[in-house]
């Protein structure tokens, strides 16, 4: 997860100080979050409806967490005084690339990480700026996600990156049932199993 999602800031072409929201408080979402603060990332908001995973953010670097309903984030562009440059979709849905595109600034991005589950994708663009950028990473970019290797050792040599951020659950391997059914619980991110 890790090396893929550091290759997708290039795919994404998110740079040092740019502002992003991202849509999402798994795994791939809260790395984003993270690897935003690593990076030099300027403001960073995090939505997900899980109030837990919402904490999860903000003790990993997020400025700001939203309820996906919550009247602060539907005025977000107003509130900031300025729209982001960048809207990161770790979710995978049509309705998030839609509920993204009013709060990205001209020639901003929307950043869709993994595959859409339909087919087909249907874009709102009048709600959006006149000029925007879509960015789709359905695959890893197997020589960014390589070079992201050292980066990420790094990181974790420094203290600026820990397993134990993302492992919610841990089990030994003969309870691996009990494992499995606790990864389908709603907070769950990780869970780890021990030989």
């Amino acid at each position: 997860t890790w090396r893929e999602v550091y290759a997708g800031f290039s795919d994404f072409q998110l740079k040092k100080e740019d502002d992003i929201l991202v849509f999402g408080a798994g795994p791939v979402g809260l790395s984003f979050c993270r690897f935003a603060r690593n990076l030099g990332l300027g403001w960073v908001g995090v939505v997900d409806p899980l109030a837990e995973k919402r904490d999860k953010a903000t003790a990993l670097g997020a400025d700001e967490v939203f309820a996906p309903d919550s009247p602060d984030l539907k005025e977000l562009t107003a509130g900031r005084g300025r729209p982001l440059d960048a809207v990161v979709d770790a979710v995978g849905r049509e309705e998030i690339v839609n509920a993204g595109l009013p709060l990205i600034k001209m020639a901003g991005s929307i950043c869709v990480y993994g595959v859409l589950g339909a087919p087909k994708l249907t874009i709102a663009k009048d709600s959006g700026p006149y000029n925007f950028n879509l960015f789709m990473h359905q695959w890893p970019t197997r020589v960014a996600e390589a070079a992201a290797q050292e980066p990420l050792i790094e990181w974790i040599r420094q203290g600026r990156l820990s397993h134990t951020d993302f492992i919610t659950g841990e089990f030994p391997v003969h309870e691996i049932e009990r494992a499995l059914a606790f990864t389908t619980e709603p907070g769950s991110i990780k869970t780890l199993l021990r030989f």
